[in-house]
């Protein structure tokens, strides 16, 4: 009988999910689902090294408006613009060699975090929302388990360039 995973929901490919930590210790590559570039302030692009966890929170702007002497209930609602879009980026940045810190990926984090510019991204999710740069907003290095382990946690909003002066004529 042929061993069958223990959630087929979670199947990707031909990989059960639980499988992929013995494919990476064995040096096989293991596809992203969604990756996330970084654009450095050279202009060249970095890979997160790890797949991290995108979230996201928008909001629309909404302007009530109260009718005077009115016999109805509550107010009028406007939608009058869209917010911004908040994106928080939880990840992991790992040394193979287990005594060594992931001093790289933390300083290439740096660069990305101390940017004085909307940060170009490249994530599919993002792009789907017409997200194209962001700026961090803050970040956290919380205690990591392990001398080759780092966690890393980004918020970040939404930018768009504008245009503030008008030409006259």
């Amino acid at each position: 009988m042929a061993k069958q995973p223990l959630n087929p929901l979670f199947r990707r490919g031909d990989v059960i999910l639980r499988e992929v930590a013995d494919l990476v210790e064995s040096g096989q590559t293991v596809a992203m689902v969604m990756p996330f570039t970084f654009y450095l302030p050279d202009d060249s692009k970095w890979l997160l090294p790890y797949e991290p966890l995108i979230s996201l929170q928008g909001e629309n702007i909404i302007v009530k408006r109260n009718v005077a002497k009115s016999e109805g209930r509550g107010s009028i609602k406007e939608r009058w613009a869209e917010g911004d879009i908040k994106i928080t980026i939880d990840g992991t940045f790992v040394n193979a060699d287990l005594t060594k810190y992931p001093a790289t990926e933390v300083q290439k984090l740096r660069q990305v975090i101390t940017q004085r510019r909307a940060i170009k991204i490249e994530n599919e999710l993002l792009q789907l929302l017409n997200v194209n740069y962001l700026v961090i907003e803050d970040y956290s290095l919380p205690f990591s388990k392990g001398e080759n382990v780092q966690n890393y946690s980004l918020t970040a909003l939404s930018d768009d360039s504008y245009n503030l002066f008008i030409e006259v004529k």
